[in-house]
């Protein structure tokens, strides 16, 4: 199982709407595809929808000691989302309520924990899409506000394990050990909270907060051998994404234009390493910028185009973490075709390209910040996997498809 440090929640998952804005909507009408950006969004649409997506990426990253040969890190991978929101009739009549789910195409969940502490992993893309996700919201329009909350699930493994050697059991040693396996999935709850408002025809404000995402690998390991009995805990913590809270705004200078920006609080000071411990340097707080427009050519197409700037938690590391991941941008583009007009089908479907593109990482150890590999030999013996220094640098591109099925008559 593979161990990512950190992400961003919806790095991978979005909708082609969202992420070619660079998911800078929170302020903007949302739909089902939009519940985990603000759930205070869900009470924008009138009528019942049904939200399909899928994405590939290829990701490209690189660890290089100083002197030595750049080893590659990238990989490919590809994911699918689910999402429904409907507004609800009679006595409930305001009241929204949208569900959401995001599926690797490879893993449910996936977490590694390096042996080593001085391991070199990636913090800022590891298997971030490697976990499946669900949401659930419900949201209501409060006179001009918009109110949502929702609650967001991360599975958690848990992996009792017996392992008992039996004497005799099989011709060889190996043949002769009896392995028992339990695994079973719990459920980790963070919540999501928004609000919504249009103060002016043509402003539109947001705010929304995330809690933080986590997963746990827990377990016992049981091993028997004769009268030898060792019975050791596996207790492995995965920080999916910190608590975050954003302001949105979203300006429409024109009509069929909208201009949108969302700043981005993300509490990084909270991660915890694999075995919940406390990074050294500890990771510090950061301030995202994402922002988007969106033109409507005509009553049934769209183009779009995003930018975002993330920057990196990680402080400069002298001592014996190696941490990989620098400050990064994010480029995108897309459109999206509403059928309703021109072919009286009630199906919209959007499509979109993204770019991250991080700088290059780089490090220089401090020897008096490193521990001592040997104390039997003379002098200081040094191992640290990142010594004497060290560069990284990451890039994904990333192409998704999403299709919108509206559930009722009505035409835009």
């Amino acid at each position: 199982m593979r161990h990512s440090s950190c992400s961003r929640r919806t790095a991978y998952a979005e909708t082609s709407d969202v992420a070619a804005i660079a998911g800078a909507v929170v302020a903007r009408p949302g739909n089902a595809g939009t519940i985990a950006a603000n759930p205070a969004g869900l009470a924008d649409p009138s009528e019942a929808q049904v939200v399909l997506n899928g994405h590939f990426t290829a990701l490209s990253e690189s660890f290089a000691r100083t002197g030595e040969t750049k080893t590659a890190l990238g990989r490919s991978f590809g994911g699918f989302g689910f999402a429904a929101a409907s507004p609800l009739p009679g006595v409930l009549s305001g009241l929204h309520v949208g569900v959401a789910l995001d599926l690797p195409a490879e893993h449910i969940l996936r977490v590694y924990v390096p042996v080593r502490a001085d391991q070199p992993v990636s913090a800022l893309y590891g298997s971030r899409p490697d976990r499946i996700g669900a949401m659930l919201a419900l949201a209501y329009a409060l006179g001009p506000l918009k109110l949502g909350a929702g609650l967001s699930v991360s599975p958690s493994l848990e992996t009792p394990t017996e392992v008992t050697y039996v004497a005799g059991r099989g011709k060889t040693v190996d043949k002769s050990v009896v392995v028992r396996l339990d695994r079973s999935l719990s459920l980790a709850i963070s919540p999501t909270i928004g609000v919504r408002a249009q103060p002016l025809p043509w402003l539109e404000v947001g705010l929304v907060y995330r809690g933080a995402a986590i997963s746990h690998a827990t377990g016992t390991q049981r091993t028997v051998a004769g009268g030898i009995v060792a019975n050791d805990p596996i207790d492995f913590y995965q920080f999916w994404s910190p608590a975050e809270l954003a302001l949105g705004a979203a300006w429409k200078p024109r009509r069929a234009v909208t201009l949108s920006c969302d700043l981005t609080w993300h509490q990084w000071s909270a991660f915890r390493t694999g075995f919940d411990g406390e990074p050294s340097p500890e990771f510090r707080d950061t301030v995202s910028l994402r922002a988007g427009i969106s033109i409507a050519t005509t009553r049934w197409s769209v183009l779009r185009a995003g930018i975002a700037v993330e920057p990196s938690p990680i402080r400069e590391q002298v001592g014996n973490s190696n941490y990989l991941g620098a400050n990064t941008n994010t480029f995108s583009i897309g459109g999206g075709l509403d059928l309703r007009p021109i072919a009286h089908v009630p199906i919209a479907i959007d499509a979109h390209v993204r770019a991250r593109v991080s700088a290059v990482q780089s490090a220089h150890k401090d020897p008096a910040q490193l521990p001592d590999a040997s104390a039997e030999l003379p002098g200081k013996q040094i191992d640290n996997l990142g010594y004497p220094g060290l560069t990284s640098q990451a890039s994904s591109l990333q192409a998704g498809l999403t299709v919108t099925f509206f559930l009722s008559k009505e035409r835009p």
